[in-house]
């Protein structure tokens, strides 16, 4: 293991996103606002759309997949940290259609129709999310 950081639970925020909004920015705003550096992100709700992504391993890189159709937020976890002095929100989502299909992977964007946020704020000596050359990802490490 390359990193092992602790750190305590702090502040909990429970939020309602905008209709329409964006929601990879919005949860990515709302932390801003709130001044939280790092934690933990859940999330339950509607999206009207949604992009998700698959890392390939091989050749570094996001494979965009696109749901161009309403879908239920089944199932959205993911942590903030900090990448380049601004919190960023790395997050799964598992997505269901209209007939209990379901999409999985990185959430890259979605639109949202009705989301409910759970973000849980951690506080102690936040990791960072520095790049690491061997997958291409920007991973965490210890801060300076």
């Amino acid at each position: 293991m390359s990193l092992i950081q602790e750190l305590r639970s702090a502040r909990c925020f429970l939020c309602s996103l905008d209709h329409d909004a964006e929601i990879v920015t919005s949860i990515t705003n709302l932390a801003e606002r709130l001044g939280v550096k790092v934690g933990a992100v859940a999330a339950i709700g509607a999206l009207q759309r949604a992009e998700i992504g698959y890392y390939d391993q091989v050749a570094h890189e996001y494979r965009p997949i696109e749901i161009d159709r309403p879908v239920e937020i089944a199932s959205l976890n993911g942590n903030l940290s900090i990448r380049e002095g601004k919190p960023f929100l790395h997050a799964h989502a598992t997505l269901a259609d209209s007939e209990g299909n379901v999409r999985g992977g990185h959430l890259t964007s979605g639109t949202v129709f009705a989301a409910e946020v759970c973000l849980r704020e951690l506080v102690g000596r936040p990791p960072v999310r520095r790049h690491d050359p061997t997958t291409d990802l920007f991973l965490w490490s210890e801060t300076d």
